[in-house]
């Protein structure tokens, strides 16, 4: 009995030095050793594999859960990499992706909330006073909101003689108000007279306007075409409506001088809010003439990378 103790201790010691031999082989050659952590017990070496080959240490906490829906570590190094990644948002990221669309996408649109129906969840603004602001079918101005320091617009038409012209007196944001002055200078110099033909409308102004269309056209065609009170940019007293020499507000793509104005309103803090390749993202259709004001700094940067109020927001960077 002796002789076989002597024999078994040092076979088991042997099994024993294989194990742990084994467990450093599989973590040898990690090159993310902070993201192996995240690994559960007892996983297997091609999870951890996976953890190791991840190029990033942000949002570890989420790993585990692409895996299990069989992300590989370069795509999972993709999202989590995003410095505007949600990490609650993972599961809606994840039940979004149908392959289509880059990561970049996936994030921006789910962010926006454009996995879900139009006005789920939607978020009353709490900051009104942001030249950022950003009103659509998922985020609502205060009922009966009406912003503060309104002046008169300038250049605006003249109801009952000018084509579409808003039936009420027109006012923006002192802020707004002196850029536009700024732009309808700026095209005077180009021998262009910007004129504007809708600016700020109350929250009732949108309501009629809203429930009228809804009622002889149908709910679905006014959703299409016009906001639902607390939804429209007019109400935040930062977009305007605006015509070019005159002509049809809905037909001044077709001037001549239609490509100076888009090609310049960033300059004076103006973007094209509702742009006809980007309306899967806005949820309206083109506008070529709606102007929503963001500031010099924010148009220019959405001008650059080709990027609705929508977008901009949403791929703002998460602070921790």
């Amino acid at each position: 009995m002796k002789k076989k103790k002597l024999l078994l201790i040092p076979f088991i010691c042997i099994l024993s030095s294989c194990d742990l031999q084994v467990t450093k082989n599989e973590v040898a050659d990690c090159e993310n050793t902070i993201a192996l952590e995240y690994a559960p017990e007892n996983s297997d070496k091609s999870v951890k594999q996976v953890y190791c080959d991840i190029e990033t240490t942000n949002n570890l906490e989420e790993v585990d859960t692409f895996i299990k829906n069989k992300y590989n570590a370069a795509k999972i190094t993709e999202f989590l990499s995003l410095p505007y990644y949600h990490s609650d948002l993972t599961e809606r990221y994840i039940a979004y992706d149908d392959g289509s669309k880059s990561v970049e996408d996936i994030v921006t649109q789910v962010n926006i909330g454009l996995d879900q129906p139009y006005f789920t969840n939607v978020k009353t603004i709490e900051d009104t006073e942001d030249t950022l602001l950003l009103v659509n079918k998922y985020n609502a101005l205060p009922e009966n909101y009406e912003p503060t320091n309104l002046v008169s617009t300038p250049n605006a038409c003249v109801i009952g003689v000018d084509y579409s012209c808003q039936t009420e007196t027109q006012y923006l944001r002192k802020e707004v108000a002196e850029a536009f002055s700024s732009l309808v200078n700026g095209g005077k110099e180009q021998g262009i007279n910007i004129k504007a033909i809708a600016s700020y409308r109350s929250y009732s102004y949108q309501k009629n306007l809203y429930d009228y269309y809804a009622n002889t056209e149908g709910k679905e065609y006014a959703d299409k075409y016009y906001a639902r009170p607390g939804q429209s940019e007019h109400n935040s007293a930062l977009a305007v409506d605006v015509t070019l020499n005159n002509e049809n507000f809905n037909e001044i793509e077709n001037s001549e001088d239609y490509d100076w104005l888009i090609n310049n309103i960033a300059n004076y803090g103006f973007i094209l809010r509702y742009p006809k390749d980007k309306v899967e993202i806005t949820g309206y259709q083109y506008e070529s003439w709606h102007l929503r004001y963001v500031g010099v700094e924010a148009a220019q940067e959405m001008t650059k990378q080709n990027l609705t109020l929508d977008e901009y927001i949403a791929r703002k960077e998460v602070q921790e």
